[in-house]
């Protein structure tokens, strides 16, 4: 397979369906209209002019005096309610004032007594719910002096019936919340597949007749294209996936931040999910994941066979309908109270219908191992047959529709004179989806992680390693998967090498030790104190000298290993390569400030921000990533280690690194003395750039992505700042 070739197709779908005009319409109305919805009671606020907390006056119209005295001493104490005893109801829809309300008392021979509530309007519930409990207890309170019960004896004739349903062939148990979860499941299988099949046959069917198919075709082969087309449509459901989930926590956030105040945070979870449902959600996973790429394969192939975009619908809805049989077959046969005979369990091996099928046998604990294992092998047998199969089918239906086109049609677009303003909105797309996927991937795995971590190994670890060991893997998926994201974009074109000798790369790095401890003296112990910025974010982690190894090495590993080697193969290796094209400074100043801005607090950020220019200027002029990593490691390792060392291993290490300190002072004053080094260094950073040049750079922020990505970094950093101070 020619793998470059696919990449670049699908990287163009990437590009292509993300800045459609129409999916961006569609996401800002989603973002606005989440924000809104999330935050009613906060606009409401906003809107309502400011003013005391009204009383609510009940009259009380209890001309038997069956509960007058008890009703009111139950209100002694609150000042919220005012309570006014009266003989006639006068009251109508004209002269009836807000937050007032009559309650009737009226005399029954079974009930003992029975209440009339007039208001106005509806009462909301946190004035209603008091009045009504206190009605209810005024009412016990008769009913226990009519019939001479005690409290216990009416409490017991309040209660429902326990009833206990044994049902010998199946397990009941839970039949409420498995149900729920088996129509969850079908749901989300059905509602994933028909937006997959929707949009993968509308984007064949306007390849076809825009003529575009067969010009790929021509350098790619069938079966390329259409892995291609299945995967960047798969990718585009994935993003637009993280997108929802972003928009959530961007809402979420706004909502928050006035009430940040009243919040706490903890870094580790106190949920161990049984493993029942750990396997329940992994066979979700496993089988809609195997059949939607079996689905996208025979749905491409019957949308390349039409002629028009009404065919290509007409075969989602022949899918959809095929779908949907699935979906209502699973809701009917297979429930918590009846058991699963022969025919229906092999039935349930099929595929396609074991998407629905075996999750909801795992639900209703109906399900055998033979079923798992044929159902599996069955879907990894027919998967790379039917895509054999049909990729000379999807061929042939792309060319048979478009073999009369013009030979001389132009099929690539000119330059224009948007070419600039195309690059840096490309450049905004690359990085905004970088840092969406970074964002969204942590937060899904770590639902994930929360589920499956806990329960897997919580007889091996404590509550804090598991935290630990969440946090760590966490950094390698989501800056590994955003690396590799943004250096796909990245020109392929042969770098020019740096010849540096091993003695020059030592002492680039006692010069970058020497700077970094600088900036990190004059931050920590002058600005930061002055600023209010001084608060430890290591205060967060519990681990100490007297914590076990495991423990210590986890703590090692997390805060100063896997930093070290992801967020430079992300910020500097990622990020610097593929923004080089745009100028070395730009690249050095741009690469710095996302670094500082995802740290999401202005302690870390402004010191990350600095470090920062200092690794981007040394990968700029070694091209050599290990030689940041190596500095990162130790400027994290050093305040990480010294958490777990016992003190005389504290002094030892201070010792070491004060001695790379002050050997990288040396080297750093004789670099400014020397005159050759110093026009090494003027040269580097001399910046010939004027206002014109300058202005380009502004088309980065009119990729939508980009500013997607931006609000959401700037409401994390707003709402981190609160819970830190």
């Amino acid at each position: 397979m020619n793998y470059t070739k696919v990449k670049e197709i699908i990287k163009f779908s990437l590009y292509r369906d993300i800045q459609n005009k129409w999916f961006i319409i569609f996401n800002v109305i989603t973002l606005i209209s989440v924000i809104l919805i999330m935050n009613l009671n906060n606009i409401s606020s906003l809107l309502k002019p400011l003013q005391t907390e009204n009383i609510f006056e009940i009259a009380l119209l209890d001309n038997n005096h069956l509960i007058e005295d008890d009703f009111i001493s139950q209100f002694t104490e609150n000042e919220n309610f005012k309570i006014t005893p009266i003989t006639e109801n006068t009251y109508t829809s004209e002269n009836i004032p807000n937050d007032f309300a009559i309650i009737e008392v009226i005399p029954d021979e079974e009930l003992v007594v029975k209440f009339k509530f007039t208001s106005k309007e509806g009462i909301v519930n946190s004035i209603y719910t008091p009045i009504q409990e206190a009605l209810q207890k005024c009412r016990n309170t008769l009913f226990e002096e009519k019939y001479n019960l005690d409290e216990n004896t009416l409490k017991t004739l309040q209660s429902n019936l326990p009833i206990e349903r044994i049902m010998l062939s199946v397990d009941a148990e839970d039949s409420t919340l498995k149900d729920y979860m088996k129509l969850f499941s079908s749901a989300f299988t059905y509602i994933l597949t028909i937006f997959l099949f929707s949009k993968l046959a509308n984007e064949i069917s306007q390849e076809k007749q825009s003529k575009s198919s067969e010009y790929i075709l021509t350098t790619v082969s069938a079966k390329e294209y259409l892995f291609a087309k299945l995967f960047s449509n798969i990718a585009i459901l994935i993003i637009q996936g993280i997108f929802l989930l972003i928009y959530y926590y961007i809402a979420a956030m706004i909502a928050s931040i006035p009430l940040m105040a009243e919040m706490d945070i903890s870094l580790s979870s106190n949920f161990v999910f049984s493993f029942d449902i750990v396997l329940y959600i992994l066979a979700l996973l496993i089988y809609n994941v195997l059949n939607i790429i079996l689905l996208c394969i025979i749905q491409a192939t019957l949308s390349a066979k039409t002629a028009s975009s009404a065919e290509a619908g007409n075969t989602v809805s022949l899918l959809a309908f095929i779908m949907i049989i699935g979906y209502i077959l699973t809701l009917q046969v297979i429930t918590p109270y009846t058991k699963v005979n022969l025919w229906l369990a092999i039935i349930s091996c099929l595929p396609i219908i074991s998407a629905y099928f075996i999750p909801a046998l795992m639900v209703v604990g109906q399900i055998h191992v033979w079923q798992i294992i044929l159902s599996l092998a069955l879907l990894f047998v027919l998967i790379p047959t039917t895509f054999h199969f049909c990729s000379k089918i999807f061929k042939n239906g792309i060319l048979d529709y478009t073999k009369r086109k013009n030979k001389h049609q132009k099929t690539e677009n000119a330059l224009t004179q948007n070419l600039i303003k195309r690059k840096m909105k490309e450049l905004g797309f690359v990085v905004g989806i970088a840092i969406l996927l970074y964002v969204g991937i942590q937060t899904i795995l770590s639902l994930l992680f929360s589920i499956f971590l806990p329960s897997l190994l919580h007889n091996i670890f404590n509550q804090e390693e598991i935290s630990m060991l969440m946090q760590l893997l966490l950094q390698i998926f989501s800056l590994g998967i955003a690396s590799a994201f943004v250096l796909a974009y990245c020109n392929k074109t042969p770098k020019e090498e740096k010849n540096i000798s091993f003695s020059q790369k030592a002492k680039i790095i006692l010069i970058g030790i020497f700077i970094i401890f600088v900036l990190q003296i004059l931050l920590s112990y002058i600005l930061y104190p002055k600023i209010g910025l001084d608060y430890d974010i290591t205060e967060m982690f519990t681990t100490s000298q007297e914590s076990s190894w495991i423990s210590k090495i986890i703590l090692i590993l997390t805060l100063a290993v896997t930093p070290a080697i992801f967020e430079e193969l992300f910020f500097r290796k990622a990020i610097i390569d593929f923004t080089l094209p745009y100028g070395k400074n730009f690249a050095l100043l741009f690469s710095a400030l996302l670094f500082g801005l995802i740290h999401m607090n202005l302690s870390q950020g402004l010191f990350a921000f600095l470090i920062g220019l200092v690794f981007a200027t040394i990968y700029i002029y070694t091209k050599d990533i290990k030689l940041t990593m190596i500095i990162h490691f130790i400027n994290n390792g050093f305040a990480t280690i010294t958490m777990v060392l016992p003190e005389y291993g504290i002094i030892i290490l201070t010792m070491t690194i004060f001695i790379l300190f002050i050997a990288g002072f040396v080297l750093s004053v004789r670099a400014l003395i020397k005159k050759s080094s110093r026009e090494k260094i003027i040269s580097f950073f001399k910046m010939p750039l004027s206002f014109s040049a300058l202005k380009k750079y502004k088309y980065v922020f009119t990729d939508f992505t980009f500013d997607v990505s931006l609000l959401l970094v700037l409401c994390m950093s707003i709402l981190t700042e609160n819970l830190l101070r």
